[in-house]
């Protein structure tokens, strides 16, 4: 089989099937584990796969366009940031990302309880701001316009001295092995700074993230401690994910 032929069957195998395996593949198309291995490399630089240990997952399609995703399953959003706000206790600080899921978190934080919040993201800083029950902090920075989050050393230096009680990481992509990742450099250091400054992870992620991985890796499993996702969702991550210490809600 030419290459070209075997790129075709990758491509629609995966598309089918959201992953393939080395092993599996190089029996069904007759080649050596190198030569697959070598087309999933070539398939990943041209955007259409990720790779992963032992094979590849579907490359996400979801737009990093803040504006394009803003209007997208907003009945789910609302019913995962609300499984997630029952958590939050009068006092907590609260560090939230952007996202236009975690958007919906800081819609829904209760008006008879106060928190202080600490945010990259200029529309939840926006939707925040005339409450009275909360203590806003902005972390300013470089605006990365597609995601509408700020970046860059001036938000880093400004997490180190933040100590939240939760912080709510804003996702495209979870994987049950390559964990939270994304397609930016500069958003994937912020994330990961601040997951690293402690509290309670949280990430939101509906069927469409589940099982999709991008280049820049922002956590593993095990740092995650809350996976909230949609109802219809949480028995079969419960059931096929690896286990670990994480909750799914």
């Amino acid at each position: 089989m030419l290459k070209e032929e075997r790129h075709r069957y990758i491509i629609e195998r995966i598309g089918r099937d959201n992953r393939v395996y080395v092993t599996g593949l190089s029996e069904e198309l007759n080649v050596s584990d190198d030569t697959l291995r070598r087309d999933l490399v070539e398939l990943e630089r041209l955007g259409l796969l990720t790779k992963v240990h032992g094979g590849a997952v579907l490359k996400s399609n979801i737009s990093l366009q803040f504006t394009e995703r803003l209007n997208t399953a907003t009945l789910i959003k609302q019913q995962m940031a609300a499984k997630l706000v029952l958590l939050f206790e009068e006092g907590d600080v609260i560090l939230i990302d952007g996202g236009t899921s975690n958007l919906e978190v800081a819609r829904r934080l209760p008006v008879d309880k106060h928190f202080t919040v600490y945010t990259n993201c200029l529309p939840i800083a926006g939707e925040l701001s005339v409450r009275p029950n909360i203590e806003l902090v902005m972390l300013g920075g470089e605006v990365f316009a597609p995601s509408q989050v700020t970046v860059g050393i001036s938000v880093f230096r400004m997490l180190q001295s933040v100590y939240p009680d939760w912080v709510v990481v804003g996702i495209s992509d979870l994987h049950p092995q390559k964990g939270l990742t994304t397609s930016d450099r500069e958003e994937a250091i912020i994330k990961r700074s601040m997951i690293k400054q402690g509290g309670r992870c949280a990430v939101l992620a509906g069927s469409e993230k589940l099982g999709t991985a991008r280049s820049y890796h922002v956590a593993s499993l095990a740092e995650i401690d809350y996976i909230v996702t949609e109802d219809s969702k949480v028995d079969y991550i419960r059931e096929h994910w690896p286990k670990g210490t994480y909750k799914v809600l």
